[in-house]
């Protein structure tokens, strides 16, 4: 039986309700502990250093988005492309989405989150993906 590492007791006392129960049962599952034992963690004190109260806690990720005063590498000029044959389309019996799966020639992942797009063969493309809104435009 694993013990739970203490980012995870800390990101679970953000929780609260359904939330939190839903997390206790993944965190149960995941490290192998009992629901008692993982309730009895998150009573105990927290043994990281608290972090500094000026900087505001998220649990979102926004380092893709622009930051002014921030300078950031600039986004990917290529795609990188993967075999579109491995990837299924979600259904959508629609006559709109029947036209917009005959438009999709290529398979690329997102530059930010990995996920698989597919898009056209036309560039400039300015694709946003649909998982973390990640904007990126390609020319080549």
């Amino acid at each position: 039986m694993a013990t739970v590492p203490e980012h995870e007791l800390a990101a679970l006392r953000t929780l609260t309700g359904y939330d939190q129960m839903l997390e206790i049962d993944r965190l149960c599952k995941t490290y192998g502990v009992d629901e008692a034992t993982l309730r009895a963690s998150l009573q105990a004190p927290s043994t990281a250093p608290a972090p500094p109260a000026n900087t505001p806690s998220t649990s979102w990720d926004t380092s893709h988005k622009d930051v002014p005063g921030l300078t950031q590498a600039p986004p990917p000029s290529a795609p990188t492309m993967v075999d579109k044959k491995q990837f299924q389309f979600e259904y959508d019996p629609t006559r709109e989405a029947e036209q917009r799966r005959e438009q999709v020639s290529q398979a690329i992942l997102c530059a930010a989150c990995g996920v698989a797009l597919g898009i056209p063969d036309i560039r400039p493309i300015k694709v946003t993906c649909p998982a973390c809104l990640f904007e990126t435009t390609y020319t080549d």
